[in-house]
């Protein structure tokens, strides 16, 4: 029962040249009946480089700086579609919308050219009968003015000739009528 309590405790392989008496030693020590030779050979455990510890390789860091430019410019592009993407359906939606509108204000327009032509020809209609008691305009009624003189219609600032003869209305020998 005191085998049973006794723990494993590995020891180190030893090299070839003492590897003989080493093993013969450990062999009573430990009673094992195996001959040294049908034993497996255990390699020690290769050594992996870690990240930090040393120095990495020119062509390493400058692939991890590529990989970090790549996936910001990545997360900058993605941000982009998807800014765009937005714009671009609340564009779509705030033109529908004045579609919309504009479609009903033409509408609403037609409806009211409509309601005018109506109501000017129930008014035409009116007037052409005789319960209203209007009658036709009689040439002798019509009131004719004659234009003012040029100097009542001074200005405060007098303009260049060229201008006013540009802005001046063409000259009419008729009077007009009212």
């Amino acid at each position: 029962m005191s085998a049973a309590l006794k723990s494993y405790v590995p020891r180190p392989v030893p090299s070839r040249r003492g590897a003989s008496a080493a093993q013969t030693q450990a062999d009573l020590h430990y009673g094992s009946a195996v001959p040294t030779e049908a034993r497996p050979r255990i390699a020690p455990p290769a050594v992996l480089p870690t990240p930090g510890v040393d120095a990495p390789h020119p062509v390493v860091r400058r692939l991890g700086q590529l990989h970090l430019v790549s996936s910001a410019l990545a997360g900058s592009l993605v941000a982009l579609t998807l800014i765009s993407y937005g714009t671009s359906v609340y564009i779509n939606r705030q033109l529908s919308q004045a579609s919309q509108q504009l479609n009903r204000l033409q509408r609403s327009e037609q409806q009211l050219t409509t309601a005018n032509e109506v109501l000017k020809n129930h008014l035409a209609q009116q007037v052409e009968g005789d319960d209203m008691g209007f009658q036709p305009p009689q040439p002798g009624s019509v009131i004719f003015l004659k234009p003012a003189p040029q100097a009542t219609l001074a200005l405060s600032n007098p303009a260049p000739t060229s201008a006013i003869g540009r802005l001046a209305l063409p000259k009419v020998d008729v009077p007009l009528g009212y």
